[in-house]
């Protein structure tokens, strides 16, 4: 049996020369034969890879003809299409040149017809050449579209170097095709007879590749465009892993695809972000993939027809997060030992309160959004089935679930092979049948005295664990109301660091009703009481006004007029 000891081949101009090429010719037949390539036969170690390849194949040598499969892949039609200008000037500078082009799907199958010469064109018919022809090696043998596709990037065959006896007069280069995010799109196939070949075709072939490309990157739709330019924005720096998604494109960069190396860790991060986007709100989460936890910046990129993408990126996260940004001011987590015991818990409180991240602080979860069910609920149903096979998972926004899809996602929470969590403003009807734990977040304004250690982790976790809080805006922020509870604060913070001048965040960098104490400056008693009464009737008839209007006895404009006179700012507007 031959052996591939070759390591290095001539040139590509040297590859034309009569000496080389007669070479060449020699060491095909021995391999045929059995001989051993050696190093010093200078072949191309990637031809001799190929004829081995070839072999193993069972690819017949003395064959002629292209064997040909049904075209069946929508985005080959959509590539000849887009690449049919090229492909029809390509046509008219082969003219008597003894030269064509082709070009082929992902798969190394030829979607338009061949372009040179009508001579040319007519024995490329007569040997089987045409729509449906597969240039695979498996099938042909060793050519430059099937090293092209094999190595994903442009190759060369000269004569001999082709497996079957039938290509030996010929010169066949293959130039791999790019979309916008610059993944393969197809292959582009230079050929030419010997006789009239150089080592030139190399470059030329390039050209008329990176026109098509042109084409592919100018006709592309404005879905994709819009999603290319934002992941091309937020890739820019290598070390940055990063994918790009929609529900028809994944794209990763180098970074990402070193931590996706798993595919199922790939569909866990597409089904979470996919989850993220269809609620059209950008937002972090945190992911287990493989032995690892990830934070996930969730950025949501608004596409057309109401339809959304998003660009993600993935930093490593603490095996064990800090937990007291959500954590109730307790040494024994209920949540924690629900989870040791499989016991599935819903956690309820305030809009904002740290609700989930409380539960992924206990244990990763995959994330799903209920609230993301309205517009369908079916669709929402099927991935919950797939979210809760993968492992643990979350559901957030338990009481947004519609009435009419409960009882079927009650009982598909029931049978979960994983641990479930939930969280919810009050626990919805019929909840507790699945849910045998309830958690009660505490509210950040009832966590006044642990307010500088929430700072500073919160802080840290912005990215600026160097920065501080001078003593009067711990003050006022301890004695603040938070309606919005650890979003608002975190909101606060992230303003306060890029408006600060050193790393101390001063009295000027915060909002002046913050800064004013959270009311105003006249308020006396009675307003404060009313204030609070206020806000509790909308916390318990979860943040919807017409409600909290009722249950207060007074008109639905009242209601209105002292939200906008108290400045609450509701987590929700349901």
């Amino acid at each position: 049996m031959a052996q591939m000891t070759a390591r290095r081949g001539p040139s590509d101009a040297a590859r034309f020369s009569a000496e080389s090429r007669a070479r060449v010719a020699r060491l095909r037949d021995g391999f045929l034969s059995g001989n051993d390539i050696r190093a010093e036969d200078a072949i191309a170690p990637e031809i001799v890879s190929s004829w081995s390849r070839s072999r193993g194949a069972g690819v017949d040598p003395d064959r002629a003809g292209m064997p040909a499969v049904v075209v069946g892949e929508a985005g080959g039609r959509r590539l000849a299409s887009v690449a049919d200008p090229v492909l029809r000037a390509l046509a008219e500078q082969c003219r008597d040149s003894d030269a064509w082009g082709m070009l082929l799907d992902r798969e190394c199958v030829q979607v338009a017809p061949i372009f040179g010469d009508e001579a040319i064109v007519r024995e490329g018919h007569q040997r089987g050449g045409g729509v449906g022809a597969t240039f695979r090696e498996e099938s042909v043998g060793t050519n430059g579209a099937g090293i092209s596709l094999e190595r994903l990037e442009p190759f060369m065959v000269v004569g001999a170097e082709h497996y079957r006896t039938s290509e030996h007069t010929l010169v066949s280069v293959g130039v791999p095709l790019r979309d916008v995010f610059g993944r393969m799109a197809g292959l582009f196939v230079m050929c030419q007879r010997m006789r009239s070949a150089n080592h030139m075709i190399v470059p030329y072939a390039r050209s008329i590749a990176r026109a098509i490309d042109e084409q592919i990157a100018v006709t592309a739709d404005g879905d994709e465009r819009a999603l290319f330019e934002a992941y091309s924005r937020h890739s820019r720096r290598p070390s940055l892993a990063v994918v790009g998604l929609s529900e028809n494109v994944f794209v990763a960069n180098t970074a990402a695809q070193q931590i996706l190396r798993d595919p199922a860790e790939n569909d866990v991060l597409r089904r979470a972000v996919l989850d993220v986007t269809r609620s059209g709100r950008s937002r972090l989460i945190t992911l287990r993939l493989g032995a690892d936890r990830f934070r996930v910046h969730c950025r949501v990129v608004e596409l057309s027809r109401g339809r959304f993408g998003a660009v993600a990126s993935l930093s490593r996260a603490p095996e064990t997060p800090p937990t007291s940004l959500s954590a109730a001011p307790t040494s024994f987590d209920p949540l924690e030992r629900a989870r040791q015991f499989g016991l599935s818990a819903l956690v309820v409180g305030e809009p904002g309160s740290g609700r989930a991240h409380r539960v992924q602080a206990s244990v990763p979860c995959v994330e799903i959004d209920a609230a993301s069910a309205a517009g369908d609920a079916s669709g929402w149903v099927e991935r919950l089935v797939s979210h809760v096979q993968a492992g643990p998972t979350l559901v957030r926004h338990l009481d947004a679930l519609p009435v009419s899809a409960r009882a079927r996602v009650y009982e598909i929470l029931r049978a979960a092979p994983g641990w479930v969590a939930a969280t919810a403003s009050s626990v919805p009807e019929g909840a507790e049948a699945v849910f045998p734990v309830t958690v009660d977040t505490v509210p950040l304004r009832e966590r006044s005295r642990e307010m500088p250690q929430i700072v500073e982790a919160m802080l840290a976790d912005l990215g600026a664990p160097e920065v501080t809080c001078a003593p009067e805006v711990m003050t006022v922020l301890a004695r603040h109301s938070w309606p919005g509870n650890f979003v608002q604060l975190r909101r606060l913070l992230a303003g306060a660091l890029v408006v600060m001048a050193d790393s101390v965040i001063t009295i000027d960098d915060v909002p002046r009703e913050v800064a004013a104490g959270g009311r105003r400056p006249s308020e006396g008693l009675l307003a404060r009481t009313e204030r609070e009464l206020l806000f509790e009737a909308l916390r318990t008839q979860n943040w919807n006004r017409d409600d909290a209007a009722r249950v207060l006895g007074i008109s639905r404009a009242t209601m209105y007029r002292r939200i906008r006179q108290f400045g609450f700012q509701l987590p929700s507007s349901r």
